[in-house]
């Protein structure tokens, strides 16, 4: 819990360092989503911001813009991966509602939800990986986001839990969410990324275990 709260407070404290930058992106962010060509360019890139945030360096609109740019084709071949498996699952639900009426149709719309659910948290454990790794290899960023949240379910669980208790509140207040969500959002992934790397460094000092799962080219 003590985590959840310090990443929680790191992410607020990296918004409210710079309001103006964060509110600028985030709203770049809606648009390019809106368009739906620059969403995944827009999301790589609201990513990158926070990460040099994390990384103890500055971060404005025109770091914001280079990401969106260098990192158009990572980001298209990642969108297009997310795209066709949330659509794959969302329409197994639908499907599973409206043609099957068997005692297992309910529990069968339970397993394509919670796979649902787990794919699109997924993105947020992995995503900050792919600036955190030599090569920007899409593989390498799922296989050490699903063991990140595997091996500390209950951190991953109550993480979730906060950032989502969080985001209702925001949308409670003043709409928050609408203008800050998606870069809190994005410096919480990469808080969380950051602290549990730096507790390995500390805890495992290369020796072995997570480390090794996770691969020789974890660091930069």
């Amino acid at each position: 819990m003590k985590a959840v709260l310090l990443i929680l407070h790191n992410s607020f404290q990296n918004i409210w360092a710079d309001l103006w930058t964060t509110l600028a992106c985030n709203l770049t962010w809606l648009i390019a989503n809106m368009l739906v060509v620059t969403g995944p360019p827009a999301t790589l890139a609201l990513v990158h911001c926070p990460n040099r945030l994390a990384h103890d360096d500055v971060a404005d609109l025109g770091d914001f813009w280079n990401a969106f740019k260098r990192y158009w084709g990572h980001a298209w071949r990642w969108g297009s991966i997310n795209l066709a498996v949330t659509f794959f699952l969302v329409m197994d639900v639908i499907l599973t509602g409206q043609l099957s009426r068997g005692m297992w149709s309910p529990y069968l719309q339970g397993l394509y939800l919670v796979l649902l659910a787990g794919w699109l948290i997924l993105q947020f454990f992995s995503l900050p990986f792919l600036f955190e790794q030599r090569t920007m290899s899409l593989r390498q960023t799922r296989r050490k986001g699903m063991v990140l949240m595997l091996s500390k379910p209950g951190f991953a669980l109550l993480m979730v839990l906060a950032l989502g208790l969080v985001l209702i509140v925001g949308t409670n207040a003043f709409m928050l969410t609408l203008m800050f969500g998606a870069v809190f959002i994005g410096c919480a992934a990469n808080c969380v990324v950051w602290n549990r790397l730096e507790g390995i460094k500390l805890l495992d000092q290369g020796k072995g275990g997570f480390v090794e799962i996770l691969g020789p080219h974890l660091y930069t």
